[in-house]
């Protein structure tokens, strides 16, 4: 008994050292690797690159420019500088410029791996979406969807029966079927107005859900056979053009047009949404998609039709072709960690060190081991899994079983 007991220490030991020791490592040596700035000009209808760590701003052909002939080059986002600066154009391309309509038309989202693989809520606010107040006030209740939909008094915990029989019903009749997959909406009173959620049900069909007076509105989505979503993020633009982005299982990129709710998928690709970041500029001629993966950039220039006006590709090299990287691969056979950069749960992350030069150290600390046993005299074949364990684990098996030594051997 006490023998199992030591191989579990060595156990937990082997767990701990494969957390702490690659941490402590990448603390000490890891570089960060600086992703430039890029955005599309509607000026020139080129891509300008901000090389922040450089204070360097070039176009895609290695043009070098001044801070200012940058700005001058995206007036549409630096247009307060422009404005302060007296050269902020009066139109562009033979449009007009309008501060309001500038201003109107400008919006940004961004969507990490971490948004997507991250905990959900169980209860959700449904705002009036026409209450005729000048802000939105948070409800008395919330709502939850299992298999129909209940409304929960917030001070007394009771469920508000007519009003969760009521809009159950008006779910069910346009074809709702219990319980929802995924509930999105934009769950605040920070917003300029309340559109409700967009929920999907139990065979991924796709409702619009918003309270209107008192009585629920409920709007079901025509979508092609076999499409399914990944994500969904609720937006709220000044402009009011479509009310979400929608991500596929297939990593596509979509919209629906508000009102309308016309389905567009944008021609992106290139996006992983597991493993990239999602960022989108809109401005008043184009959209600017950028996908930031951990070797790449690809900027996707879109106009307002959402047809492609130009792409822009970088590379650079991973964290493991680096010096640091190299070193890290031949001491450190794996590495365990609790987070993740790419998910927002605590749970245990495994990615085992490319290439096998390990195996080198692991076989060396393998052989000193056996080397200290020689001189100690002891019975080799008591120690046999002590072996395996340095010789699979490495370092972090070579730690573990001399801090909890086999002293059940003569």
């Amino acid at each position: 008994m006490e023998k199992i007991s030591r191989y579990i220490l060595v156990f937990v030991g082997i767990i701990t050292l494969a957390i702490i020791l690659p941490e402590f490592y990448w603390m000490t040596f890891k570089k960060p690797i600086r992703i430039p700035f890029v955005l599309y000009s509607c000026v020139d209808n080129e891509f300008m690159i901000q090389r922040i760590s450089e204070k360097k701003w070039i176009d895609t052909k290695g043009k070098e420019y001044s801070r200012e002939e940058y700005e001058e080059k995206l007036p549409l986002m630096f247009s307060k500088q422009l404005l302060a600066s007296g050269t902020m154009p009066d139109s562009i391309n033979g449009v007009a410029l309008d501060m309001r309509a500038i201003s109107r038309e400008k919006s940004f989202f961004r969507l990490k791996a971490s948004d997507i693989d991250a905990p959900v809520p169980d209860l959700y606010p449904l705002f009036e979406s026409r209450s005729g107040r000048a802000q939105l006030e948070l409800p008395e209740d919330f709502f939850r969807i299992t298999w129909r939909i209940d409304f929960i008094d917030a001070q007394t915990n009771k469920i508000l029966e007519e009003k969760s029989q009521m809009f159950s019903a008006a779910l069910f009749q346009k074809g709702f079927l219990f319980p929802a997959k995924k509930i999105s909406g934009l769950p605040t009173p920070r917003k300029s107005c309340d559109e409700g959620y967009l929920i999907v049900d139990s065979k991924d069909q796709l409702f619009h859900l918003k309270m209107i007076k008192g009585k629920p509105f409920v709007k079901k989505i025509d979508l092609p056979e076999g499409l399914k979503f990944r994500q969904i993020s609720c937006v709220d633009f000044k402009n009011k053009d479509f009310y979400a982005y929608l991500i596929s299982d297939k990593n596509e990129i979509y919209i629906i047009k508000q009102d309308t709710y016309q389905l567009i998928k944008w021609p992106v690709d290139g996006y992983n949404s597991a493993k990239s970041e999602l960022k989108i500029f809109g401005d008043f001629f184009n959209y600017t998609v950028i996908i930031e993966a951990d070797d790449h950039l690809k900027a996707i220039a879109l106009d307002k039709q959402y047809n492609i006006a130009g792409s822009y590709t970088e590379k650079w090299p991973v964290q493991e072709q680096l010096w640091e990287g190299r070193i890290f691969a031949s001491i450190f056979p794996a590495q365990l960690s609790m987070t993740s950069d790419k998910s927002k749960f605590i749970r245990f992350y495994f990615s085992r060190t490319k290439g096998y030069t390990w195996i080198i150290l692991n076989l060396l600390l393998a052989a000193f081991h056996f080397i200290l046993l020689k001189r100690r005299k002891t019975r080799l074949k008591n120690h046999l899994a002590d072996m395996g364990i340095v010789a699979i684990c490495g370092i972090f098996g070579f730690i573990a079983i001399h801090f909890f030594q086999n002293k059940f051997f003569d």
